[in-house]
């Protein structure tokens, strides 16, 4: 009997171990036992949310859930459009107790402007994937937290609870950061500004983005700099042989510039020689809307921060999605819906003997088997969190400062109404973005999060012993952004005022 009783408690112990499968989720919520979160926005956070989340999660009860290719976006790749996660809480969050069965999902694709626009309006309308046995069948063995076990295939229109955005909502709320009226179509013209007075508006991350580019493009960049090439797979990469690309050129080649002519040069050859003549610039950019594309408009082009000077992005030719193009000459827009796209369209261009760059957080891992494309210093800076040689530097102490201040956001009336849902929501937003946090992140094989983003002085200064970088501990230093912009406007950045040292 007493053999028994152990079986039956080890068995109950390895249950409450396993991971929340689909078909568990479908029976925990129509017992109305699941908590469930919809979150919306910034896919250059996508990496460090699922992060934080496992942060959370009790180990051995994971599940992760890819939507399908295209299911949210036409031409989405598979867990590019959204993904989500399911576990028994390791933590309490706001009221929800260790134990609580939670679902949390998360859609990428359009960016930030649906973790404004959609969450501002409480848009009802909102395309998310639909988590049910139907939806994603069996789920294979867990990973880790950036490897699906599920690929979901159908989807459903619900407003998100929350959303977060690469810069603060009122810069996503004007043109050119306006999505399009048909995702992925420029002809459909821009949506319009919604009310975003709805909102509660939080700091959050820090994103540290990064310009990369195809690795023939890498290699050629290399040659022409006098540096040491990586292999003909880039597999060798290290900051020493890192190349560089000039603000200015990226600025040039963003407005589609390239073929001015500068003592015969043009296009990649301004920064090639000659043999970069007749190289066509594909940018693989992202869509109207992207936080990710906002904060380049911002950083290289100054808008639409100055609406009399500001520079205008270049866009995709037509309502085609082009594929990059190696010897035509002249620039190739190629516009994505989210990060994942964006990784896709380098690639591309590694297999189509062609030249080109994006721009996308850090905390994509470039030396990933799958990745084809290196990230470049800009004006000779490298795009890292933290540099501890030849002297502690980075982006942390603004050495690198293409960097986005982001926000957490949420419908104030109607998250109100629910209060589980907000505490859970403020517990996330207080919580994830210390540095202890983000230096809690986890690494995987294509995700590096703790390179991707950094605490904003606007939160560490409120736990620094004297409120300033020297008052914390050293082992949260490194994940403590000394960068701030000069002007706040109702607890968060303007990020069209200038950084300065904090």
């Amino acid at each position: 009997m007493k053999l028994k009783l152990i079986a039956l408690a080890a068995l109950a112990a390895a249950g409450s171990a396993n991971a929340l499968t689909a078909a568990q989720i479908d029976s925990f919520r129509a017992a109305g036992t699941l908590k469930e979160i919809r979150l919306s926005g910034s896919s250059a956070y996508r990496l460090a949310i699922a992060g934080y989340i496992q942060t959370i999660c009790k180990p051995g009860t994971i599940d992760v859930f890819f939507s399908s290719a295209s299911l949210i976006a036409t031409g989405d790749g598979e867990g590019s459009g959204a993904r989500a996660y399911s576990c028994d809480l390791g933590v309490k969050l706001g009221n929800w107790d260790v134990g609580t069965h939670i679902l949390i999902n998360k859609r990428d694709s359009g960016g930030s402007i649906v973790g404004v626009a959609n969450v501002a309006t409480n848009d009802a309308s909102t395309i998310q994937m639909k988590v049910t046995a139907a939806s994603c069948g069996t789920s294979a063995a867990y990973t880790n937290i950036t490897t699906k076990t599920a690929v979901c295939t159908q989807s459903e229109a619900v407003a998100p609870d929350a959303g977060f955005s690469d810069l603060e909502p009122a810069l996503l709320n004007v043109s050119p950061n306006l999505i399009d009226n048909v995702l992925g179509k420029p002809s459909s013209g821009s949506k319009s500004p919604v009310d975003i007075s709805t909102l509660t508006v939080s700091p959050f991350w820090q994103a540290i983005f990064g310009v990369a580019v195809n690795c023939s493009a890498y290699r050629a960049l290399q040659a022409a700099q006098g540096l040491t090439q990586d292999n003909a797979t880039c597999s060798n990469t290290s900051d020493a042989t890192r190349p560089s690309l000039s603000k200015n050129w990226i600025r040039t080649a963003m407005v589609g510039n390239v073929d001015t002519s500068i003592d015969g040069l043009q296009g990649w050859g301004l920064v090639l020689g000659t043999g970069g003549n007749g190289k066509t610039v594909n940018i693989c950019r992202r869509d109207p809307g992207s936080g990710t594309q906002a904060t380049a408009q911002t950083y290289f082009l100054n808008n639409p921060c100055n609406t009399q000077y500001g520079l205008t992005p270049a866009r995709q030719a037509s309502d085609t999605k082009p594929s990059p193009d190696a010897n035509s000459g002249g620039v190739n827009v190629i516009e994505n819906s989210s990060t994942g796209d964006v990784l896709t369209c380098l690639n591309n261009a590694e297999t189509n003997s062609a030249y080109a760059f994006g721009i996308f957080s850090r905390e994509n891992v470039e030396l990933d088997s799958k990745s084809k494309w290196r990230y470049v210093r800009i004006d000779g800076a490298l795009p890292n969190r933290s540099n501890n040689t030849p002297v502690f530097s980075g982006a942390v102490t603004g050495a690198y400062d293409f960097v986005g201040e982001g926000t957490m956001n949420w419908n104030t009336a109607v998250v109100s109404a629910k209060p589980d849902l907000l505490k859970a929501l403020q517990d996330i937003s207080k919580k994830a973005n210390t540095p202890a946090a983000i230096a809690a992140l986890p690494t995987t094989s294509t995700a590096n999060s703790p390179e991707g983003v950094m605490a904003t002085p606007l939160v560490w200064s409120g736990l620094s012993s004297n409120g300033s970088w020297s008052g914390l501990q050293a082992g949260e230093q490194p994940y403590a952004s000394r960068l701030l912009n000069t002007t706040q406007v109702g607890g968060v950045s303007n990020s069209c005022s200038i950084f300065n040292t904090f």
